[in-house]
């Protein structure tokens, strides 16, 4: 071997212990540093937990030890002591005693449980007091017993009841009533645990590559770095992915099986149980009517936009390809719905299907009136009458709006076709309709499929669409699709409506998508050019 490539290699040797030597660093500091945050995390939450359960605790005595007032207003009924003012004067001291003790006991931080104990005490005492000395001394006698009974039992149930309240309160509900705005450190508290297995990850893979180092040599070390290299590169992505969409499908997907998930009010992140139930609302239950409304809507919206938008945009894309002085002045008409707003787009439209004013009625009416009297078509507001109608309404738009970006890919698709096949086609005499048939559609029929595919997925979540054309209720014209049954069901907390009936739908949304999307790349085999 000679020297230049002996010293090459050499140098990628050490590039790649060197990398080792690095990630083994890298992983080994962050891994202890994220260890170190998750456990001040948990150990943050943990306080916070405990504090919840004092309050718990301080909040049971609180309300409860009103309890005693009815069962002494019982023992006076018994011993015939029925002065009102008597009875005033002892509630009105028992409120103002355990008031007391509980303003001290928060200022002095002694134990809730002592101090309230003592103020029922105190104010059992103080009740007995004032009973007996309107009372004989037998009387006194068997009203002290009494006393005393309805005492020790009030508090053997406080504490039992404060007890079990303080013990209720679990690290999940304290982590479901904080926030960003109000909580210091809210992300360490809130995701600890998720860190905590994080840096243990970390510690894994460096004591994983601590362990190759040791037991490879040079160049086994230098294998090891170059397989890294591509992850490195690929890290930033793949983060990016994790976050924002492997992270979200999961969390859908798990969330579609919780029932009566909220993430507003006071049970925040909380489900009152798990299983089919979201399914169930949806595919058998109060919700079914309205979903499968929405899905055979959103069915008809497909089958007919998508195949409709791709011959359209395959006959324009080819009249654009050909060399014209005002290609640019098509194309750019063509294009122009892409840059528009679809919202100052859909008013638009709104008003050309306008009952009385609409530009859709003003022509028809201008080509029918030589064959009878005017008539006036409700085109947005006869979904329920006549669903024919509304739906022909939301496949015009529907394909407005997707041949704009349909054209460009068809049109990139030509492009891309070899100029000397059309010219060996026309040395051979054949016609227009035969070169386009022969060579132009089957050339194009992958920038096709791929056009089927896409349009597809994106016509099965539609909903800016139903939402512009209908003025946000579709539902009041039978207009739903899946996409806006889904956001309905984020948007609106009641009885019928919540985010684990829109995550099912959207599951049974995703599962119809993935069947369709792989039912035509089957089909497209038997047709597709390669």
């Amino acid at each position: 071997m000679s020297t230049p490539n002996i010293a090459v290699k050499r140098r990628h040797m050490r590039r790649g212990n060197m990398r080792v030597l690095v990630h083994i660093a890298l992983f080994a500091v962050l891994g202890i540093a994220l260890i170190v945050t998750g456990v001040i995390g948990n150990s943050k939450l943990a306080k916070a937990t405990d504090s919840y359960s004092d309050t718990a605790r301080l909040k049971v005595y609180k309300d409860k030890a009103s309890g005693l007032e009815p069962r002494l207003s019982a023992l006076f009924e018994e011993f015939e002591v029925s002065k009102n003012s008597i009875k005033n004067k002892v509630m009105n001291n028992k409120r103002k005693s355990v008031n007391e003790a509980l303003d001290a006991d928060i200022a002095s931080g002694l134990p809730d449980e002592d101090a309230l104990l003592k103020a029922i005490a105190t104010y059992t005492d103080r009740a007995f007091d004032v009973i007996s000395s309107d009372s004989d001394e037998a009387t006194g006698t068997k009203l002290k017993q009494k006393v005393a009974g309805a005492q020790l039992q009030l508090i053997q149930e406080l504490t039992a009841e404060a007890r079990a309240s303080a013990e209720s309160i679990t690290s999940k509900d304290v982590r479901g009533t904080m926030n960003a705005r109000n909580t210091q450190h809210y992300v360490i508290i809130y995701y600890g645990t998720a860190i905590l297995i994080i840096g243990i990850a970390c510690l894994l893979l460096a004591g994983v590559l601590c362990a190759l180092w040791f037991t490879k040599d040079s160049e086994g070390r230098a294998r090891v770095g170059q397989a890294i290299e591509p992850f490195d590169y690929l890290l930033p992505f793949l983060v990016g992915v994790g976050v924002f969409t492997l992270y979200p499908m999961i969390r859908v997907l798990i969330m579609s099986f919780q029932e009566n998930y909220k993430l507003t009010g006071n049970n925040l992140g909380t489900a009152t149980g798990w299983g089919l139930g979201n399914y169930n609302f949806i595919l058998n239950g109060m919700g079914k009517t309205q979903f499968m409304r929405a899905l055979r809507n959103t069915a008809l919206f497909v089958l007919f936009t998508v195949p409709i938008t791709a011959a359209i945009a395959i006959v324009v894309a080819h009249l654009l390809n050909r060399k014209s002085k005002l290609n640019s002045l098509f194309q750019t008409a063509y294009f122009m719905p892409m840059v528009t707003t679809a919202t100052a787009v859909g008013l638009v439209w709104r008003w050309m299907f306008n009952t009385q004013n609409g530009l859709i009625n003003a022509l028809i009416n201008f080509f029918t009136q030589f064959f009878g009297a005017p008539n006036n078509i409700n085109w947005l507001q006869s979904g329920a009458a006549d669903h024919a109608i509304s739906m022909a309404v939301l496949i015009i738009y529907g394909v407005w709006s997707s041949l704009p970006f349909t054209i460009i890919l068809l049109l990139s698709g030509l492009q891309n076709i070899d100029d000397s096949l059309y010219t060996v086609a026309k040395v051979d005499g054949s016609k227009p309709a035969r070169i386009f048939f022969r060579i132009t559609v089957p050339l194009l029929s992958p920038t096709i499929g791929l056009v089927l595919i896409i349009n597809s997925i994106s016509a099965f979540k539609v909903y800016t669409d139903v939402f512009v054309l209908w003025n946000g209720s579709p539902q009041d014209y039978q207009m739903e699709t899946v996409a806006w049954y889904i956001f309905n069901n984020i948007q609106t907390a009641d009885g019928t409506h919540s985010l684990g009936i829109a995550a099912a739908a959207a599951m049974v949304l995703f599962v119809i998508i993935f069947v369709f999307t792989m039912l035509q790349k089957f089909l497209q085999r038997k047709w597709v050019y390669q």
